[in-house]
């Protein structure tokens, strides 16, 4: 950062470019928000001068950062046309406003606003940057994706051995933002995944059982009852329940094979080899899918295997950021029903 008597130089305005853009725009791993227009310019070129617009700009964009992330705005002051900037304080005013002390051969900020000074860009962009992924709560909403009356998120026939569904979660992307260095980019679908779970964005499932009758539809009932609700985040995995979960597994561990989010077993010692199992891939493309798998492979202990009357029931749910920043919706659809 500049110090008193130092000059501004365009490597420091082009790296506060980039790396506000890195947070807002197209982004990369767990930087990137997504956003379609952003009031940070490109990176200035040889001796172009910084105007007050730029600096306003980036101003702008770090308010919209740390709104985002904590619910306030920054505590810099807007620089506006004709004020002098200096290392860490910018006049109030506009005009002559600098006086030079001919003994010693220093200046001074008449009438000084001491958090408008670039380096008061720099602190910001340390609090921000600690962790990009924070979301103030209130700026999250959960919607309903997935019910019970969903076509294909229920099944209500007697069964035994094994039942498998399918859940895709599409991201589209389509939508405009920046690169790091100011140019604008098209979001493609995997983009869309990122800034979804970048900007506190989770997806959430769970299963029930109803009807049933019997101690193998009960244990089934209760082993459902347990698994909780699994909540899946960028690069963890929580339940509410006892199943067992990838804690530090997230979307970004994604690849394009299924892998295991969740498992639960069945409660009793007799029925303890029947599961609930949920596993997750992407396509490479924007879409994740979600396997389901009820396997009932208990055979009887030690005749008899009953069938399960227990009706089985899929939900799954968002928390999407919709507040200074939001995000477009992915879309639900049921790719395999319950069979």
């Amino acid at each position: 950062m500049p110090s008193v008597g130092s000059n501004v130089e365009a490597a420091l305005y082009n790296d506060y470019v980039q790396r506000v853009n890195l947070i807002l725009g197209i982004g990369a791993g767990k930087k990137g928000y997504g956003i379609a227009m952003s009031n940070t310019g490109t990176a200035v070129v040889g001796t172009t001068d910084i105007s007050a617009d730029q600096w306003a700009g980036l101003r702008t964009d770090l308010n919209l950062i740390h709104q985002h992330q904590l619910n306030t705005t920054t505590a810099i002051g807007e620089i506006v046309s004709g004020n002098i900037i200096g290392a860490d304080e910018s006049n109030v005013g506009t005009g002559s406003t600098v006086l030079r002390d001919n003994a010693t051969d220093t200046f001074s900020i008449v009438n000084p606003d001491s958090n408008k000074g670039v380096n008061d860009f720099g602190i910001t962009f340390t609090a921000i940057e600690a962790d990009p992924e924070q979301v103030f709560a209130s700026h999250l909403v959960l919607e309903s994706k997935i019910t019970p009356s969903t076509s294909g998120a229920s099944y209500t026939a007697t069964w035994n051995g094994t039942l498998t569904a399918i859940i895709d979660v599409a991201f589209a992307g389509g939508y405009t933002c920046k690169n790091d260095d100011g140019s604008s980019v098209t979001a493609n679908g995997d983009d869309h995944r990122r800034h979804f779970f970048n900007t506190g964005g989770d997806i959430r499932f769970s299963t029930a059982g109803a009807n049933g009758s019997g101690s193998k539809s009960a244990d089934w009932n209760t082993m459902l009852t347990n698994f909780g609700t699994i909540t899946f985040k960028n690069s963890s995995t929580t339940t509410t329940g006892t199943a067992t979960v990838g804690s530090g597994f997230g979307s970004e561990d994604l690849t394009t094979s299924y892998q295991q989010v969740a498992v639960k077993f069945g409660s009793a010692s007799s029925y303890a080899e029947n599961s609930i199992k949920v596993e997750a891939k992407h396509n490479g493309s924007g879409t994740i899918s979600f396997r389901f798998t009820w396997a009932d492979t208990d055979t009887g202990d030690p005749f008899t295997d009953e069938d399960i009357d227990l009706d089985i029931n899929l939900s799954m749910s968002q928390t999407r950021c919709n507040g200074p920043i939001s995000i477009t919706t992915p879309t639900y659809s049921v790719a395999q029903p319950i069979s």
